[in-house]
């Protein structure tokens, strides 16, 4: 004979949520009085509860200890056979232990809800509510759906037939067709009922429901309308009564005066051409002579142009300067848009300027940003001759992402600007 553990019953069958107990019996098989610790094992050792938890037995003898076993009324309390264990385990010999087994039986149960959303709904014409089915069981549910109501709503659902899966919720849509619409007059309700009925159950769950149907044009549609159609008068009739001859009426007397002022100006010019025009021709017949050719009007030309300047500075030297871009004789230089780069993330500060001024035309620090734009609206000018150029102080040097440690700041600026150039 050895040290061993059995469970009386060896095997029984379980309700979720109702308790079974069992008994544990250990036998004392070595030479000392042994203290035995008793533990459950296996899936359902959760469900477990052993008094005493440990047993002193004297050798050769045998002593015993209730299990008391609850299975959840949950889904997962899963269906079917499974073994539960009780370990004894020596506390003077750890060497020592033995486990009990036995078989249990979950058996299924049923636990079913449903609700109705909305239970009372609002519409004008086809409505679609919805059935929310939970299994609460253990097992599958398979269930019918069906309504009732009366002849003036039709009532149908597109899946009158419904399989849920344990601890699992599913939806139905259940469609409300009113047989008439409601033009005018008050609303009308309608009362349904959705049954669901689950296999194998005695009596189905009934869910009544309300559908409010609400008429197509409401009350304060003819309002609205009388409104806006008086508005909409108000407005045609201040339109053509007042708006519409105050304008013309202001516009008549704004142009007026200065038309008649420009048309007398330009009669008189052209009188007194006529006449010099004349006197002209007359000395040059009485002299012999031709006059001299008139000399053309001075006219210009515009350039598009995009300046560049790439910039590197070191830490603590000298600063950088880039090279100088030159404005060209007889032209000036709008700048309208300016774009700093600084790719690198580094610190220090960065100025555009004009030779010809002592003051920069633009001072930034660099670590404010990576890249920027500075539009104009009233372009920089810069006239012949003048020398646009930039420089760079570095200040610190930006550690890099990826890749070696550079020694030196880098920025580039974009200018876009126009050269206007005389000619003639």
């Amino acid at each position: 004979m050895a040290t061993s553990a059995t469970i009386a019953p060896a095997a029984l069958s379980i309700d979720p949520g109702t308790a079974a107990t069992l008994t544990v019996s250990v036998l004392n098989d070595t030479l000392l009085v042994e203290s035995f610790e008793l533990s459950a094992v296996g899936e359902i050792a959760a469900w477990t509860r052993i008094e005493p938890a440990t047993l002193t037995i004297y050798p050769g003898q045998t002593e015993t200890a209730t299990v008391t076993l609850l299975a959840p009324r949950l889904p997962e309390a899963v269906v079917g056979q499974v073994a539960l264990g009780i370990r004894a385990r020596a506390v003077e010999q750890p060497d020592v232990s033995v486990v009990g087994e036995a078989v249990v039986t979950v058996n299924p149960f049923a636990e079913t809800e449903a609700e109705l959303l909305p239970r009372i709904a609002h519409g004008r014409g086809r409505k679609r509510v919805r059935v929310a089915i939970d299994n609460r069981g253990n097992v599958p549910l398979v269930a019918s759906v069906a309504g009732q109501s009366d002849d003036r709503l039709g009532l149908s659902t597109p899946t009158p037939d419904v399989a849920v899966d344990p601890g699992h919720t599913e939806f139905v849509d259940i469609d409300l067709r009113p047989v008439k619409r409601v033009w005018r007059g008050e609303q009308v309700t309608h009362q349904y009922s959705v049954l669901l009925s689950p296999e194998g159950a005695d009596e189905p769950f009934v869910l009544p429901g309300s559908y409010v149907q609400e008429r197509v044009f409401p009350k304060w549609l003819w309002k609205l309308l009388l409104a806006l159609l008086l508005l909409l008068l108000l407005l045609l009739a201040l339109w053509f009564f007042v708006l519409k001859p105050t304008i013309e009426s202001a516009a008549r007397d704004a142009v007026e005066e200065p038309l008649a002022q420009a048309n007398d100006k330009a009669d008189s010019a052209a009188e007194q051409a006529d006449s010099a025009a004349q006197k002209a021709n007359d000395a040059l017949e009485a002299v012999g002579e031709t006059p001299e050719p008139v000399e053309p009007v001075a006219t210009s030309t515009t350039t598009d142009v995009d300046i560049r300047f790439e910039l590197s500075d070191a830490v603590g030297g000298a600063v950088d300067e880039s090279d100088r871009w030159i404005v060209p004789a007889n032209s000036v230089l709008r700048i309208t848009d300016v774009v700093i780069s600084n790719p690198g993330g580094d610190f220090g500060t960065l100025t555009i300027e004009n030779r010809d001024i002592e003051a920069p035309i633009f001072t930034t620090g660099i670590e404010n940003f990576r890249d920027i734009d500075f539009h104009f609206v009233t372009p920089l000018q810069l006239a012949a001759e003048d020398e646009l150029f930039a420089t760079l102080d570095c200040a610190r040097v930006a550690p890099p992402v990826s890749g070696a440690a550079r020694t030196s700041c880098e920025a580039s600026v974009l200018i876009t600007a126009r050269v206007i150039t005389k000619t003639g």
